[in-house]
C-alpha cells in the first residue's frame, strides 16, 4: 500500500511521527503527485484543502484522498474526512486518538486505512452543524471556563502552579463523574438548589465582570433545570 502525505503542520507532523513509530513506509510530498494509487493524506489548512483535492483527483484516478478539515465539504467517492475529535499538536500521540471517518461508505478503503494503525469509526457521508457544535462545546467551552477559573483563583492570591493543580484535579474528577452518572454526576450549588450561595457568587463575579456573571448565572440555571428534570424522571 502506498501512503503519501502533504503538510507538516501540527496534524501532519503528528501523523508523520505516528507512521514512523508504526513502521509504515510513506512519502512526504511538497505537491500533488501524478498517476499514483494508495492513500494521500492532506494535512493542510482549511483554505488549501479543496483546491488540492480537485488537483489530486484530476491527476490520480486511482488514489484515495484523506483530509482533516471538518470545515470543508467535498463530495466524491474517493475523498474522505478523517476528523480528530481532539486538539492536536505536533507531539500528540495519535495512537491515543479516535478519529471520525466521513465520506461514501467504502469497505476497501477502510481496510487500507486500518493498515496504517489509525483508530477510527465510520460516521456517515458528512458531519452536520450539530456535530461541530458538539466539538465546539467540548473543545472550547470547558477550556474557556477552566481558564476563567484559573484567573479567578490567581486574582484571589493563589499561585499559578497551585491554581493549575487544583483546577486540573477538579476538571478531571468531574468529567469522570458525569460520564459515569450523567447530569447527577454534577455537584455544586446549582445541583443542590442552594440559591443563596449562587446569588452571592453571581454578585461577587458581577463586580469584576458583569457579562461573565450573566453567563455564569445562565449556565447554573440550566444545570438546576436539568438536575431537577433528572430527579423528576427517576421518581416516575
Amino acid at each position: 500500500m502506498n501512503v503519501f502525505l502533504i503538510g507538516q503542520g501540527n496534524v501532519g507532523t503528528a501523523l508523520s511521527n505516528f507512521l514512523q513509530a508504526r513502521g509504515i513506509t510513506y512519502e512526504i510530498l511538497e505537491k500533488v503527485p501524478e498517476e499514483k494509487n494508495g492513500i494521500l493524506f492532506l494535512a493542510v489548512s482549511d483554505s488549501a484543502v479543496k483546491p488540492l483535492l480537485e488537483e489530486t483527483l484530476r491527476k490520480n484516478p486511482e488514489i484515495f484522498a484523506v483530509h482533516f478539515s471538518a470545515a470543508t465539504h467535498f463530495e466524491d467517492n474517493r475523498v474522505f474526512l478523517l476528523h480528530p475529535y481532539s486538539s492536536i499538536n505536533k507531539k500528540t500521540e495519535l495512537n491515543q486518538i479516535l478519529f471520525t471517518l466521513w465520506g461514501e461508505k467504502n469497505p476497501a478503503f477502510e481496510e487500507m486505512l486500518k493498515k496504517t494503525g489509525l483508530d477510527f469509526v465510520y460516521c456517515g457521508k458528512s458531519p452536520g452543524p450539530l456535530y461541530h457544535a458538539s466539538a465546539v462545546m467540548s473543545g472550547n467551552f470547558t477550556q474557556f471556563f477552566a481558564l476563567k477559573a484559573l484567573q479567578i483563583l490567581q486574582s484571589s492570591g493563589f499561585s499559578k502552579e497551585v491554581a493549575e493543580k487544583l483546577i486540573r484535579q477538579l476538571v478531571n474528577s468531574s468529567l469522570d463523574n458525569i460520564f459515569r452518572d450523567g447530569i447527577k454526576g454534577i455537584t455544586g450549588p446549582a445541583a443542590r438548589g442552594e440559591k443563596e450561595v449562587l446569588i452571592n457568587e453571581i454578585n461577587a463575579l458581577s463586580e469584576k465582570d458583569k457579562e461573565f456573571a450573566e453567563l455564569f448565572k445562565a449556565v447554573n440555571e440550566a444545570i438546576s433545570e436539568s438536575f431537577a428534570e433528572a430527579v423528576k424522571t427517576d421518581k416516575t
